[in-house]
């Protein structure tokens, strides 16, 4: 399984790097988490053909993390696509997906492939996905919010996108080789983070340290960049083995 970083900035963009969002490949499985940029550029920029996508997983309705799914969709209709692409996430997610694409008639396109809405609040996802198995549950956040695990053989990812740190984790958030967790901040930031549904660098830390993980690459990273070094200091006293995100890598799990 490798999983592939297409960007990892929190709302606002800055000159390295759009809004987070990543695929996770095996085989001829590939699944995208998360629409922003653009799109079909970041895939083939990972070497993933945007026409064999899987399944497309939507964490929550913030714009930062579905604005792009227009244009993924419609760039999808002009290369040709035929078969028909699962959309899934939560209830409130998949009706804001759903308004945003109706304000260009996706749907209603000549040829358009169908597209397939499945919604899902929490546990696994039964479609079929080659090797991978992906379950999601929910994680505390300003609107409702989906953390994801996939799990391929004895691997495992999770991905726990916006979110407050030291929440009720579930089991199958625990033992992933590699997590990536959100990180808004440094220390000093922490309360107005957390009273915005946000975790500070330190506190995605404690949440690996605490759910066993093997490795912790930081993302939804503020726009300023010069805070970079000291959110990862802060977060490598608590879990030595974090990073901070690089574009565009592939992570082999």
């Amino acid at each position: 399984m490798h999983i592939h970083l297409l960007g990892y900035t929190g709302s606002i963009q800055h000159q390295e790097a759009g809004n987070v969002s990543l695929a996770v490949t095996d085989g001829n499985t590939s699944i995208l988490i998360d629409v922003s940029g653009a799109p079909v550029m970041a895939l083939k920029q990972a070497g993933i053909d945007a026409r064999d996508l899987s399944l497309v997983m939507l964490t929550h309705s913030h714009i930062d993390h579905i604005y792009a799914l227009p244009s993924l969709l419609h760039q999808l209709w002009l290369l040709g696509r035929t078969d028909a692409l699962v959309i899934v996430g939560n209830g409130s997610t998949l009706s804001k997906a759903k308004e945003l694409c109706a304000v260009f008639a996706l749907e209603h396109k000549s040829g358009m492939f169908p597209l397939v809405w499945e919604v899902l609040e929490e546990g696994p996802y039964l479609g079929p996905l080659g090797r991978l198995r992906l379950s999601v549950f929910p994680v505390p956040h300003g609107v409702p919010t989906l953390g994801v695990s996939v799990v391929t053989g004895d691997s495992k990812f999770v991905y726990l996108a916006d979110c407050t740190a030291d929440f009720a984790y579930p089991a199958l958030a625990y033992d992933a080789a590699l997590l990536i967790h959100e990180a808004g901040g440094t220390k000093e930031e922490e309360s107005v983070l957390t009273g915005k549904g946000h975790s500070s660098a330190r506190q995605a830390a404690m949440d690996a340290r605490t759910l066993r993980s093997g490795r912790l690459v930081l993302c939804h990273l503020p726009p300023d960049p010069s805070l970079y070094q000291k959110m990862l200091d802060e977060a490598k006293s608590v879990f030595e083995r974090t990073e901070l995100p690089v574009l565009h890598e592939t992570y082999e799990v």
